[in-house]
């Protein structure tokens, strides 16, 4: 899965504010280098990495973790959400351009937030509940 620059920023972004990167079989983690962008990876059994943009396999030295950032997929963004105290009261794909989610939660105020993909939205609506934390 190829990933845009958007979510590469926002999952970035959740890391800063306290989203821990997860090493799991099976995550998608990237990690930034100042002059060449972001590069992805998957992450294979005994915490080997899979370049999704070189194809190469290197272990992860764990003093290396530090540098990565979990990119949480669509049902993970969801229940990071739900985790956090949070119900999506709706999600509508408006205009055929946009998909506008609205969350509410007891102790918050109601977040609502667009973007033109689904994940590129629950992962805005991620990024600002954990900065009003």
């Amino acid at each position: 899965m190829w990933f845009t620059r958007e979510h590469f920023a926002l999952c970035n972004q959740l890391k800063l504010a306290g989203l821990q990167p997860r090493f799991e079989a099976g995550d998608i983690v990237a990690r930034g280098f100042a002059d060449l962008g972001f590069e992805e990876f998957q992450v294979l059994p005994g915490i080997n990495l899979l370049s999704l943009t070189a194809g190469t396999v290197k272990p992860l030295p764990f003093e290396h973790r530090e540098h990565f950032f979990w990119i949480p997929s669509v049902d993970e963004a969801v229940e990071l959400i739900e985790a956090g105290a949070h119900q999506i009261a709706s999600c509508v794909r408006a205009d055929m351009r946009n998909w506008i989610i609205t969350l509410s939660s007891d102790s918050l105020a109601a977040i609502e937030v667009a973007a033109p993909g689904l994940h590129v939205a629950l992962l805005r609506a991620l990024a600002d509940i954990y900065q009003r934390r």
